[in-house]
C-alpha cells in the first residue's frame, strides 16, 4: 500500500514537473530540469526506493495488450531520422515553393494542407505525417511572408483525427484493436462514422477560428534552386527512397511487414546514405575522421542523428514503467471498476474525454495501454471512446502525444516558439467540441447499428 501512494505522487510529480519544467541553481549556473532530467531522476528514485527495479523497466518495455513499447521506440524515433534527412536533402523546400505558387490565396492553401495531411495520415501515421508536413509548412510561410500559426495547428490536429480511420494510423489504434479482437475491416467499419464526424467538426472549427487571418492573395518569394538543394544527388536519391518507404509502409498491411520492420530498415538505409553524401554535405568540419593521406567529413551524419529529439527517450520509458508498476499494484484494476456509469451515452462521452485528458497526464501510448487494461471487459463503444481519447486527446496539450513534443522541438529548430500554454489556447474548444461531436456519434453507431 505504501509503495502504491509513493508510486502515485511520483508520477503526479513526474507530470508537472515534465510540464513545467523549472529551473534551479546549481554551482552559480541555472540548470533547466527537463523532461529527459526528470525522468532520469524519478526513474532512479523508482529504483533507489526499490518500487522497481532494472528488471522492471525490462519489463515494462516487453508485449503488453499485443503491443510492444519498444517496438513503439523504434517507430517514432526511426520515423524521425528519416524526415530529418529528407528535411536535410532541400526537397521539402522546393515542395512548399511549388504547393504555395499553385495555391495562390490563403483559405485554398488552408483547405489544401489539411486535405493533404488527411490522405497522407490515412495511408501512413499520424507521427511520420507531422514531421514530414511541419518543415513544409515553416517554408511555405517564409517564402509567402504569411503567419504559419493557422497551418501548423491545423494540420496537426488534421494527422490526430484522420488517424482514426484505419489502426495503422496511429499506434494506439493498434492497442484497443488487440485489446478487443478487432481485424482491420471490423476497425474500419466501427470507426468510419465517428471520425468523419471529428474531421468535420475541427475543419469547420479551425476555419471559423482563422478565416479572418488567412490571406487573400499569396506572392511568393524563392531562393534560388542551387542554393536550396545542395546536392542533386543526394536529393534525387533521399526523395526516391521516401517515396518508396511511404509506399511501402501504406501497403505493408498486406502483406504482413509490420510497421517497426519497415521503419528500422529503412532508417538503416538512410544512414548508409547519409554517410555515403557526408562528405559532400557537411557546411562544417566539425567531426573529421583522418587517416593518412585520407580525411572524410562526418559533421553532415551527425547533424541528422542530432536533430532526432534523444531526450524524450527517458520520458517514455519512464512513463511506460508507470503503467507496469501500475499494473502490477491492481490500481489498473481498479480504475476499471469505476467506469460504471448510468447509461450508454454518458459512458461513451465520459470515457472520451477522460482518456484524452489522461494522455495529457501520462502520454497517450503508456495511456492507451494502461485504459485498455482496465477496459477490456467492457462494451464495444468503450473501446471505440478510448480510440477518440488516444487519438484527439494528442491536440489538447503538448504531451497528450510523442508527435506533439516532437513537433514543438521541430518549430523550435525553425526559430517558431511552441509552449503548452500557447497551444492550449489554440486547440482546446475545438478539441473539446471533436470529442464532443464524435463521441455521439460512436454512442449512435454503437447504439442504432
Amino acid at each position: 500500500m505504501i509503495a502504491t501512494i509513493i508510486t502515485i505522487h511520483l508520477f503526479f510529480a513526474t507530470v508537472y514537473l515534465v510540464i513545467k519544467e523549472p529551473e534551479i541553481v546549481f554551482k552559480n549556473k541555472r540548470v533547466i530540469l527537463d523532461y529527459a532530467r526528470v525522468s532520469l531522476a524519478v526513474l532512479g528514485l523508482l529504483i533507489a526506493s526499490g518500487i522497481a527495479s532494472l528488471t522492471t523497466i525490462k519489463s515494462a518495455m516487453m508485449p503488453q495488450m499485443n503491443i510492444v513499447p519498444w517496438q513503439i521506440l523504434i517507430i517514432f524515433f526511426g520515423s524521425a531520422y528519416i524526415c530529418s534527412s529528407l528535411d536535410a536533402s532541400g526537397v521539402l523546400k522546393v515542395i512548399a515553393y511549388k504547393f504555395t505558387k499553385s495555391a495562390g490565396t490563403g483559405k485554398k492553401l488552408f483547405f489544401s494542407l489539411v486535405l493533404l495531411a488527411g490522405v497522407m495520415t490515412v495511408f501512413t501515421s499520424n507521427d511520420i505525417v507531422t514531421l514530414t508536413l511541419t518543415p513544409i509548412i515553416v517554408y511555405i510561410s517564409q517564402y509567402a511572408g504569411i503567419n504559419p500559426l493557422p497551418y501548423l495547428i491545423s494540420v496537426f490536429f488534421a494527422s490526430n483525427t484522420w488517424s482514426m480511420f484505419f489502426y495503422i494510423g496511429n499506434p494506439t489504434n493498434v492497442i484497443v484493436a488487440q485489446a478487443y479482437s478487432l481485424n482491420f475491416s471490423n476497425y474500419a467499419k466501427l470507426m468510419f462514422f465517428p471520425t468523419l464526424a471529428a474531421i468535420l467538426t475541427s475543419v469547420i472549427g479551425f476555419y471559423a477560428k482563422y478565416k479572418k487571418i488567412l490571406s487573400d492573395k499569396i506572392s511568393v518569394h524563392f531562393e534560388e534552386t542551387k542554393e536550396v538543394i545542395k546536392d542533386k544527388r543526394y536529393a534525387f536519391l533521399s526523395s526516391g527512397i521516401f517515396v518508396i518507404f511511404f509506399l511501402v509502409i501504406a501497403t505493408g498491411d498486406l502483406y504482413g511487414l509490420q510497421l517497426w520492420k519497415s521503419i528500422l530498415i529503412f532508417s538503416s538505409i538512410y544512414i548508409l546514405l547519409n554517410l555515403s553524401f557526408s562528405d559532400v554535405m557537411s557546411e562544417r568540419d566539425e567531426v573529421v575522421v583522418e587517416f593518412k593521406n585520407f580525411d572524410y567529413n562526418l559533421t553532415f551524419v551527425v547533424d541528422t542523428i542530432r536533430r532526432v529529439p534523444w531526450k524524450m527517450l527517458p520520458m517514455v520509458v519512464t512513463f511506460f514503467v508507470f503503467v507496469h508498476i501500475f499494473t502490477t499494484f491492481g490500481v489498473t484494476r481498479y480504475v476499471g471498476t469505476l467506469f460504471n456509469f448510468p447509461n450508454e451515452l454518458i459512458g461513451t462521452v465520459a470515457t472520451a474525454f477522460i482518456t484524452a485528458f489522461a494522455a495529457n497526464v501520462m502520454v497517450n501510448q503508456p495511456m492507451t495501454i494502461f485504459f485498455a487494461q482496465a477496459l477490456y471487459q467492457k462494451p464495444l463503444n468503450y473501446a471505440m471512446s478510448l480510440v477518440l481519447g488516444s487519438n484527439i486527446g494528442g491536440n489538447i496539450t503538448l504531451i497528450g502525444a510523442l508527435a506533439g513534443v516532437m513537433w514543438s522541438r521541430i518549430l523550435a529548430y525553425y526559430g517558431i516558439e511552441m509552449n503548452n500554454k500557447k497551444f492550449i489556447k489554440e486547440t482546446f474548444f475545438t478539441a473539446c467540441l471533436t470529442l464532443l461531436s464524435s463521441s455521439f456519434v460512436t454512442y449512435v453507431i454503437h447504439r442504432f447499428l
